[in-house]
């Protein structure tokens, strides 16, 4: 787990180890020996383990890429075109018949169609 915390992480939880260490865990990561008489525990208690000296691996340098150019695409312009089977129109949305230039469509003109017609009065891609 100490291995995935930064190093604000990493020192607060070294901090927080060593208070709950005592003076002899402060010595101990100081590179400090405790006195040679240190009491023994004392019934009932047991002695906490030796703190780990966690060390970091040097960071790599940062990783610069040049900056790739961007391709500069232009829209081409596309015309849309009725389908037509023999006498049958057919405009796939409001936007193609206008574009055909044979919106408003009525019912009975050529590609009109009920879902065209949004309010159902007979006349489609009136707006």
């Amino acid at each position: 787990m100490a291995a995935r915390l930064g190093p604000l992480g990493r020192a607060v939880l070294l901090i927080a180890g060593l208070s709950l260490l005592g003076s002899g865990g402060i010595l101990a990561v100081l590179g400090a020996t405790m006195p040679a008489a240190a009491p023994a525990p004392r019934a009932g208690l047991r002695a906490l383990p030796t703190p780990e000296v966690l060390t970091m691996a040097p960071t790599p340098p940062p990783v610069s890429y040049p900056p790739q150019p961007v391709a500069s695409v232009s829209p081409t312009p596309t015309t849309v075109e009725p389908v037509t089977t023999g006498e049958e129109v057919y405009y796939a949305t409001c936007a193609a018949a206008k574009q055909a230039g044979a919106a408003p469509l009525h019912r009975g003109d050529p590609g009109y169609r009920a879902k065209l017609d949004r309010d159902g009065d007979g006349v489609a891609c009136e707006s």
